[in-house]
């Protein structure tokens, strides 16, 4: 009995044992297909074109050309290939537009064939200044090539994401805070300007719009023209991917691969919005303090208070001036500057607020008339003088009576003295 037992529990330990070790292998060996399914290089026949073989290869998940077209073949078995980015604008376009790139060339006339290879043709030209312009459709793609942009190598976006006007009294016009362009080196970000009066001011110039690229390092504002009201917002704008061109290495005699990777950053998407003033108008009148009528012929000016330039100035008419476009809560002064013919000139300095008072009014006084001297009268021809109303020789007559009184109280006084 007890020899059973023992039999049994060896068999048991001996199972265990057995079990362990085929999980173990099995572990290992997932391991080992999933390390070699991940570094493996697959060299793929794509077709034929023009005589040449198609050839492209997947490594690491990722579609690869052969970049070296006077080189041997590519690699076959070689595992954790050296990857670098390589900073070249013609290659980066070359894989962005070419076969199995982003927007790819039209001339391809979806022909995977002739898409690789000629993709890999030049790819090589542009990595080891080979020529392979004799193959058809090499010298096209290139000369396409020439007419488009380099892809986004980088992110860029607006340091601020919200700018407020204020008002330059000098120019007349709003001008925001200054905003600046940050990311990547060479970066770039491409927006729309509204055609109402908005433009973009970089580097003390005006930038041709309403498309606007800037590049990361850019300084700029907005300005605006009076009477642009509620905010400007540039939407969503920026890119979410960078585009660079890999190689990766082999060994010597093997031909070097090359492919797109594409880098996504959600945040990179980008915006600002610049909030504009608020406008408002002004009546303003000229009357007659006696009657209340507008009163014409006065010279007028209104002012900013602030910084003391001339708004506007014009000469009063019959009918009250409107001056449109001030900014609200801004205050200014009217004054006059030259009196309607007959009225004193006014030295009052009125202050208003825009969009607080609508309507402004200043008064003049008349001038007081100088009375205007009697004419004497006419004497009638051949006659004596008028006593009627002819009152000029009552002075003289007065004067002379009050001189002989005088006279005669003198001479009574000198009698009197001789007496005693």
């Amino acid at each position: 009995m007890e020899e059973k037992i023992s039999i049994r529990i060896k068999k048991e330990v001996l199972m265990s044992v057995l079990a362990f070790i085929i999980a173990f292998i099995s572990a290992m060996a997932i391991m080992t297909v999933s390390a070699h399914a991940y570094n493996e290089i697959k060299h793929i026949n794509g077709g034929e074109w023009k005589g040449e073989v198609a050839w492209y290869f997947e490594y690491n998940g990722q579609k690869a050309f052969c970049i070296q077209s006077n080189v041997g073949p590519g690699p076959h078995h070689e595992k954790d290939l050296k990857r670098k980015v390589y900073e070249n604008d013609n290659m980066l376009k070359a894989l962005y537009y070419g076969w199995f790139g982003q927007e790819p060339w039209a001339g391809f006339d979806n022909n995977k064939a002739k898409g690789i290879v000629v993709t890999s043709r030049v790819l090589s030209d542009f990595y080891k200044g080979t020529n392979n312009d004799s193959l058809e459709g090499v010298k096209e793609f290139k000369e396409f090539l020439n007419t488009k942009p380099v892809p986004p190598k980088g992110l860029a976006h607006f340091a601020k994401s919200e700018l407020k006007a204020t008002w330059d009294p000098a120019k007349k016009v709003q001008v925001t805070d200054e905003n600046e362009v940050k990311g990547d080196p060479n970066a770039t970000v491409t927006f729309k300007l509204p055609d109402n009066g908005v433009r973009l001011i970089k580097d003390g110039e005006i930038v041709k719009g309403p498309e606007v690229t800037l590049k990361v390092g850019d300084k700029f504002y907005l300005e605006a023209d009076a009477g642009v009201t509620d905010e400007y917002n540039t939407g969503e704008v920026g890119k979410k991917f960078k585009y660079q061109p890999i190689v990766f290495e082999t060994p010597p005699n093997q031909q070097d691969i090359g492919h797109l990777n594409i880098v996504e950053d959600k945040a990179a998407i980008t915006s600002f919005k610049a909030m504009w003033l608020k406008f408002s108008e002004v009546e303003i009148s000229k009357k007659d303090i006696t009657n209340k009528e507008e009163l014409p012929g006065a010279k007028m000016k209104v002012t900013d208070a602030e910084s003391g330039k001339l708004v506007d100035e014009w000469v009063s008419e019959k009918k009250a001036h409107i001056i449109k476009n001030l900014v609200e809560g801004r205050k200014y002064i009217l004054s006059e500057t030259l009196a309607p013919k007959g009225y004193k000139l006014s030295t009052e300095k009125i202050e208003f607020i825009a969009g607080s008072d609508t309507k402004v009014t200043m008064y003049n006084r008349p001038e007081k008339k100088p009375e205007k001297p009697k004419k004497p009268g006419k004497p009638k021809p051949g006659g004596g003088v008028r006593t009627g109303d002819n009152t000029e020789w009552i002075l003289p007559v007065v004067s002379l009576a009050i001189a002989t009184l005088l006279l005669l109280l003198v001479v009574i006084r000198r009698k009197k003295m001789k007496m005693k």
